[in-house]
């Protein structure tokens, strides 16, 4: 049997800590995370159990870690280009962007299995979702105010972006890594809205950008 996690005060994560985390999030995509051990984190992370140990007391509070390091970084990028000032028209295309990158290394067949076998560590995707489709709100007021997007009911919208991010590129019976990339899913969504939201005003306004 592998050696057991003991219950003792675990070390702060730090700068240093969060660079492995942010590694092995990028060597754990292809693993079966419902049969995932410390014994295969310790391998993929190239650290020794008695390591990890001293950080964190399971697989699921090592995978939480990971995933928030993440969508704490991806949040901040776009929380950082939303207070620049832009027009909805400027800053739509940076949002799709930004997350885009931010999940061009995470596969489909990683989230639905998170949101499987640890609802703990879904919980935090789940609040990144809640938190960015809030900001794609306000994001969607603001063109509508201004005369760029068709006057819709935000509200719906907002119910929709996060129904496709928590239920349907989560379903594996509707998408999967041999079909189709992440990043390239959340690209496609975001930018078929942006069209479906834009006025003809808004949509040459759009193409001078370009």
């Amino acid at each position: 049997m592998g050696r057991k996690s003991v219950s003792r005060k675990r070390k702060a994560i730090t700068r240093r800590t969060n660079k492995w985390l942010g590694e092995l999030l990028l060597a754990i995509q292809q693993e079966d995370l419902e049969t995932l051990t410390i014994d295969d984190i310790a391998r993929l992370a190239g650290k020794s159990k008695s390591t990890i140990y001293e950080y964190f007391e399971s697989k699921e509070d090592i995978l939480l870690a990971a995933c928030k390091t993440r969508t704490d970084q991806l949040f901040a990028s776009i929380v950082e280009v939303s207070q620049r000032g832009l027009s909805p028209l400027e800053l739509y295309p940076q949002l799709i962007e930004i997350l885009a990158q931010g999940t061009v290394d995470i596969t489909i067949s990683f989230l639905q299995g998170i949101k499987s076998h640890y609802p703990q560590v879904w919980a935090v995707i789940d609040d990144f979702t809640d938190q960015f489709v809030a900001l794609l709100k306000h994001h969607y007021e603001s063109g509508i105010a201004e005369g760029l997007y068709n006057p819709v009911s935000v509200e719906l919208l907002g119910h929709i972006d996060k129904l496709f991010i928590i239920q349907v590129v989560t379903n594996p019976a509707i998408f999967s890594d041999e079909k189709y990339a992440l990043s390239s899913l959340v690209k496609d969504y975001l930018n078929l809205r942006l069209m479906g939201l834009l006025k003809r005003e808004g949509e040459a306004g759009l193409r001078t950008q370009d």
